[in-house]
């Protein structure tokens, strides 16, 4: 995995030339602690102030488990008991299209280690009114909330 993420990482100029010409690999994090779901404040471009979940892009030469795995790890510190993809879609923001794969992701605890990319957390029962639209599309469809 080091080896991965050494060989996975570019330049931040490199990277803006590669997210403004073609889609990008990626996936979400649908995490649920007693029926809650974790929804983090995004600090960075795309949806900066936005309420999302965790999630980020597919590094070369590494699995989805591989990614579910480090950006968990990364951007909350949860520990996962389980997980499941639940589908894919397009995540289309003002300059960069993503093409994510959302997994719903059961963690043994809710306190969560904040990372750089979120100023706020919060584990909710339902969903806000001001979550994006992509985060509520993916909670219908994981069926998050269902009874």
């Amino acid at each position: 995995m080091a080896e991965n993420r050494k060989r996975g990482w570019v330049d931040w100029e490199l990277f803006k030339q590669i997210r403004a010409s073609m889609p990008l690999a990626s996936i979400d994090l649908l995490a649920v602690h007693e029926g809650r779901l974790l929804l983090m404040k995004r600090v960075n471009e795309p949806g900066k102030g936005v309420w999302f979940v965790p999630g980020g892009r597919i590094r070369y030469g590494e699995t989805l488990k591989e990614t579910v795995l480090r950006e968990l790890e990364e951007e909350t510190g949860l520990t996962p008991v389980g997980f499941e993809a639940k589908g894919s879609m397009c995540h289309f923001w003002s300059d960069t299209h993503y093409v994510t794969t959302f997994f719903r992701v059961d963690v043994a605890g809710d306190v969560v280690r904040m990372d750089d990319e979120h100023d706020e957390y919060a584990w909710v029962s339902e969903l806000p009114d001001d979550v994006h639209p992509l985060v509520r599309e993916m909670a219908e469809r994981a069926e998050i909330f269902e009874k």
